[in-house]
């Protein structure tokens, strides 16, 4: 068996956790080629994901939190190989495993013994005067919104071509089903379950009590165009970790993509648990 390790060197815990696992899966006969800068970190050059990736390799175990994890389902999902999220963040509402379960549950992995969770990424094009710009894949959320001063941007939306309305607002987020739970979620968004191949449009902090979350069909399209005044700039944040401010004149639309993650579950996994579980580590809240 073949099987890669992804995770961020710069986290002193990660390289610790990485060292173990990979002594702990070599005893078992696996073996094991890690992400680039895990691997220099490590002293595995030549062992890298990117340099030996082949046909043999099973699935990638992504060390981090959900930050770390959606960064890697951008990165390596032209290899279309499934990702086992082990927690060593806070929350963690992608991941699979904690870290202090790891050698407890992987044997299961290891034996096949999982559930295929399918979640599709949405693409998001930055477009001006026609033509393309940049493209982006996000897995959580797209979010266009003010730049570095505090006033609230103008947004005008289109669905599919057709006005859905002027905002004023600090921006508008655009979500996966994965992404619901996010930060569309902190801006009032509704929960959505994972299966469901759905766009969320929450809007952030609107000047409207009538402005309210709108869930889009996988087949709609939305157009985001922000109408600037002043200095007042916008911009464009992927999954909390690209993004780029917006020229006066672009425009940003969003699809959901035909490309999908596979993310590695336990054969009793629930999401209605999940959510119950993670929602009870938030500090302070007593849920369920």
């Amino acid at each position: 068996m073949h099987l890669g390790i992804i995770g961020d060197p710069r986290k002193n815990v990660t390289a610790q956790v990485a060292k173990r696992l990979i002594c702990w899966l070599g005893d078992r006969g696996v073996d094991v080629s890690v992400s680039s800068p895990l691997a220099e970190t490590l002293g595995m050059t030549g062992r890298s994901v990117e340099d030996w990736c082949d046909d043999s390799m099973e699935f990638l175990i992504v060390l981090g939190g959900d930050g770390t994890l959606l960064r890697a389902a951008r990165k390596t999902q032209r290899l279309e190989l499934p990702l086992l999220g082990v927690n060593l963040g806070r929350l963690g509402f992608l991941t699979e495993v904690e870290m202090d379960d790891m050698y407890e549950v992987l044997p299961e992995f290891l034996d096949g013994k999982c559930k295929f969770d399918r979640r599709h990424f949405m693409r998001a094009s930055v477009y001006q005067a026609g033509a393309v710009t940049d493209e982006y894949l996000a897995l959580n959320d797209v979010v266009v919104g003010k730049g570095g001063f505090s006033r609230m941007v103008d947004l005008r939306l289109w669905v599919d071509g057709a006005f859905m309305g002027s905002y004023r607002a600090d921006g508008v987020i655009l979500s996966t089903a994965t992404g619901s739970t996010a930060y569309s979620l902190s801006a009032g968004g509704p929960i959505v379950h994972p299966e469901l191949e759905v766009l969320v449009v929450t809007l952030i902090c609107p000047h409207s009590f009538y402005a309210r979350p709108v869930v889009l069909s996988p087949k709609q399209k939305l157009t985001v165009r922000v109408h600037n005044v002043g200095d007042v700039r916008a911009r464009l944040t992927v999954d909390g970790h690209q993004g780029r401010e917006l020229e006066p004149d672009e425009e940003v639309r969003t699809r959901l993509s035909e490309r999908t993650v596979t993310l590695l579950r336990r054969p009793d996994w629930n999401f209605y648990e999940v959510l119950r579980r993670k929602f009870s580590q938030v500090e302070g809240s007593v849920l369920w």
